[in-house]
């Protein structure tokens, strides 16, 4: 269980419910990791916590600076006191998958960016933000950007302002337009930053599902 050491109290992570009439995705974090056991905080819907079964079976997702990881296994207990708690059976093995893999959903926010340039930071420029994942971002702006130039942008999203610097993938023109289409990743942006982005493309995933968009 070499990656067991990934898993300490106080990480943010996703558990999906696989079944039954609470089957979705919920945002928690682990509270106390075993040598075969992992407990996580209790799931909320509206304010209300979930009261999932014991025998439920869920998929837990985590994350660190380079990769997605994830298993899937079933509530071995349900703790009410002093605090509610899940208690789930750690796996053998668990899956990875690459962030750059990670799902990109529409968003449409506010962004602003600077060039980062050997003498400083140019000038302040404003763009649109079309797009949106753990690992970058695709936005639209009237300001010409090369590829692979460094910026640094500010995202005002529901969840609050984050500033990070990032890294141009792709630059080009809108056609028939005075646009251009930028898709950035994001560079040495902190784990608490990233995360705070997840949780956003998350929301943002749930409520395409309730309106029937995916």
């Amino acid at each position: 269980m070499s990656y067991k050491k990934k898993l300490l109290p106080g990480v943010s992570v996703e558990l999906a419910v696989l079944e039954g009439e609470y089957a979705g995705n919920y945002r928690t974090r682990i509270e106390e990791v075993g040598e075969r056991l992992l407990a996580v905080g209790a799931l909320f819907d509206k304010g209300e916590v979930v009261p999932l079964r014991e025998g439920t079976k869920v998929k837990l997702t985590f994350w660190d600076e380079v990769a997605a990881y994830s298993f899937e296994a079933k509530i071995m207990q349900r703790i009410a006191v002093p605090v509610s708690l899940f208690v789930l059976e750690l796996p053998d093995s668990i899956s990875k998958v690459q962030r750059r893999n990670f799902v990109r959903v529409p968003a449409f926010y506010p962004i602003t960016f600077r060039t980062v340039t050997r003498e400083g930071l140019s000038d302040l420029y404003k763009g649109t933000m079309l797009d949106l994942s753990g690992g970058g971002m695709r936005f639209s702006t009237k300001e010409r950007v090369e590829n692979k130039s460094l910026l640094y942008v500010q995202l005002t999203l529901p969840i609050g302002e984050i500033q990070s610097p990032v890294r141009v993938c792709r630059a080009e023109q809108i056609e028939d337009s005075n646009r251009y289409s930028v898709s950035v990743q994001f560079h040495e942006i902190s784990e608490r930053e990233r995360d705070r982005i997840i949780r956003c493309v998350f929301d943002i995933q749930r409520e395409m599902r309730k309106k029937g968009l995916v």
